[in-house]
């Protein structure tokens, strides 16, 4: 039979103080004040258990095997080792199969057999608030016979992997199993257990700040090089970069840490996309795209002009006699179309995205009841952009100008933000960011203002 492998994560940070440890036994129990502040209930009093250790006081069990063993801890002070986090999770389309119940006993076996039976005591506890179902394990690193340290490195990863896929097999849950062993890739981004449950309140870390900046940054159409890329973070986003050699480190003026100066992060600390090596490899390959998609316009180009039915004219738009609807070619139409509605042609969707489709229902006679509906919007005295999606806001408004701070300002307007939070920086930010999208949107699907204009010169002459 073929080998199945569960997920099994173990990319949690260490517990090196007592605090630490503490804290997070009282969260995998959802017994921290805040958690009971806001009522939340992590698990259930028949959902969690231990071995080798009181299950409701287990760190201060931890602290007393150590204290047999000679091995020292600091309360505060982050220094050796206490103890190792890890989990379990099932996939949510098994839940119709799986019961809380049968986790815990999944549970109850992983512990034993890859904890408990070599002599670490351990802590589990299944996870009830949430839509999938996961297990929370936190392992002593004290072996209570010999004091040995415990040991999760690849291969043992993978023998627990193993085990708990097949665990899953025998039940049923399908979902929640792979063919292969997973190793994390090396270019993921890594979070830490503050950035998850600050992501978890919709709430925005300061890593996670620092790199939306740069990912915004990297996929601008004015950067090309890491020079670049640095030179905007300065002038856009106000950020303190420091570049040597091959170590980049960023910092937000307005962000600062317990000594009151910018707190600083290095590129290697967000992930290896952020260093000056991901960054250069980025914008390469970013690069190479824009290659590959200026040949495939060009290819487009070149195969219109062999067309057979295609029927060129040299006179002027103004002049030309405008032929029936019956007397011209459909590729002609779409011309036509393209010029009543001041389409670019320099972008990807002009034969394979939204703007052929419009033409082609309208050519087939479909559009009519479409067109009267955008009139009728038109007409009224006032719409309330914010609550349109992306698509019908571009289908609303002409054209954009290659004039973004212009642009930017129309945003504002439109949309009804607040001109007193706009000195806010996160407010600011947030609201450039929702304008880029839309910027680039109608960019991407109608072209920009003056390169329409540009086209229709150089079709007049």
């Amino acid at each position: 039979m073929a080998e199945v492998y569960g997920n099994v994560n173990v990319n949690y940070s260490y517990c090196k103080s007592v605090a630490q440890l503490k804290s997070a036994a009282d969260y995998i129990l959802g017994t921290k004040k805040e958690q009971i502040k806001e009522r939340i209930q992590k698990t259930r009093p028949d959902m969690y258990g231990a071995f080798g250790c009181n299950r409701d006081n287990f760190a201060n069990s931890l602290l007393i095997t150590r204290k047999m063993h000679d091995k020292k801890y600091s309360r505060y002070k982050q220094k050796d080792i206490l103890a190792h986090k890890m989990s379990i999770s099932f996939h949510p389309d098994d839940n119709d199969k799986l019961t809380y119940e049968e986790a815990d006993k999944i549970a109850r076996e992983f512990a034993h057999k890859f904890f408990w039976s070599k002599g670490y005591e351990a802590m589990w506890a299944v996870h009830t608030d949430t839509e999938h179902i996961h297990v929370h394990f936190i392992v002593s690193n004290c072996n209570l016979k010999d004091g040995k340290s415990f040991r999760r490195g690849m291969p043992e990863l993978k023998e627990m992997s193993q085990f708990f896929g097949e665990q899953c097999r025998e039940r049923g849950l399908t979902h929640s199993v792979r063919n292969t062993f997973y190793n994390e890739e090396r270019t993921q981004e890594r979070k830490s257990f503050a950035e998850c449950q600050m992501q978890k309140h919709d709430k925005l870390s300061f890593k996670e700040e620092i790199k939306t900046y740069v990912r915004l940054t990297m996929n601008s159409t004015e950067t090309r090089t890491l020079e670049d890329v640095v030179e905007m973070l300065k002038k856009i986003y106000l950020m303190d970069i420091r570049l040597k050699g091959n170590t980049i480190s960023y910092a937000l003026p307005y962000h600062a840490g317990k000594a009151g100066k910018a707190q600083a992060v290095r590129g290697s600390k967000l992930g290896n996309r952020f260093t000056v090596a991901g960054i250069r490899q980025y914008m390469q390959e970013k690069e190479q795209k824009q290659v590959e998609y200026r040949r495939t316009m060009q290819d487009i180009e070149e195969a219109k002009q062999y067309l057979d039915d295609y029927e060129e004219w040299n006179e002027k738009p103004e002049k030309a006699e405008k032929k029936s609807e019956k007397d011209i070619s459909f590729y002609e139409a779409f011309d036509h179309f393209q010029a009543d509605h001041e389409v670019s042609e320099n972008h990807e969707e002009i034969f394979y995205g939204s703007v052929f489709h419009e033409f082609n229902e309208q050519w087939q006679g479909k559009s009519q009841a479409v067109s009267e509906k955008k009139s009728e919007v038109t007409k009224k005295e006032k719409v309330d952009f914010s609550k349109l999606s992306l698509e019908e806001r571009a289908k609303l408004l002409s054209p954009p100008t290659g004039d973004q701070m212009a642009e930017l300002k129309e945003y504002q307007k439109r949309m009804g933000y607040d001109e007193s939070k706009m000195k806010s920086m996160k407010y600011k930010m947030r609201v450039y960011d929702e304008f880029l999208k839309e910027y680039e949107y109608r960019k991407k699907h109608y072209g920009v203002k003056e390169d329409i204009q540009k086209r229709q010169r150089n079709r007049e002459r």
